[in-house]
């Protein structure tokens, strides 16, 4: 796979496309919210052109063995950028991080898909904010947590694009409070 992925990319390099078409950047963003957790699947495809182009150099700068790495870790970077994660005004840091990149098909742009873990402090307010609202859209599930205000929310399962903020209003974890805290500097993060 790491071969396919490389040689896909070598070859996108050497073959960009002459019609000068453009595509602005797109980031997919999925809020999982669980009893302790809120957990944020983000797709990203950057712009065609000068931006992707930047991203493929910053990566071939890194020692061949590690180019895929460097190419995933500036991807998680640029799809992550944007975003914050936060709790009643408190940033959230994330507990655990994981990529993968690809190629999307048609071999236009390469992509990222990023999986990060946050803890569910407690609070009244989760917030995900984007920088870059036009690039980005947003949608969340209530997995059977009982953590959000579902008659306060917006509709689960449902794109909501052009958004600076996004919001979800939070109720105590049924049972108590079971979950682990972490202190605000709780930084387990890795990417793979």
């Amino acid at each position: 796979m790491r071969h396919a992925v490389v040689t896909a990319v070598a070859t996108w390099l050497a073959c960009q496309p002459a019609w000068g078409h453009t595509f602005p950047p797109v980031r997919t963003v999925v809020v999982q919210v669980e009893s302790c957790a809120v957990t944020l699947l983000v797709g990203y495809r950057p712009q065609t052109g000068e931006p992707t182009d930047a991203i493929l150099a910053r990566a071939s700068t890194a020692p061949k063995s590690q180019a895929l790495d460097t190419l995933r870790d500036v991807l998680a970077a640029y799809a992550m950028a944007p975003l914050t994660v936060s709790i009643d005004g408190r940033t959230l840091v994330p507990t655990e991080v994981r990529a993968k990149i690809g190629i999307e098909p048609g071999g236009a742009r390469p992509m990222v898909v990023v999986l990060v873990t946050y803890a569910l402090q407690p609070g009244n307010a989760l917030a995900i904010a984007s920088k870059d609202p036009r690039s980005t859209r947003i949608s969340w599930q209530d997995l059977g947590s009982g953590r959000v205000v579902i008659s306060q929310a917006p509709a689960q399962g449902t794109w909501h694009a052009g958004v600076a903020s996004f919001l979800l209003s939070l109720s105590t974890p049924t049972g108590g409070s079971a979950c682990a805290t972490y202190p605000s500097s709780f930084s387990g993060s890795s990417v793979r």
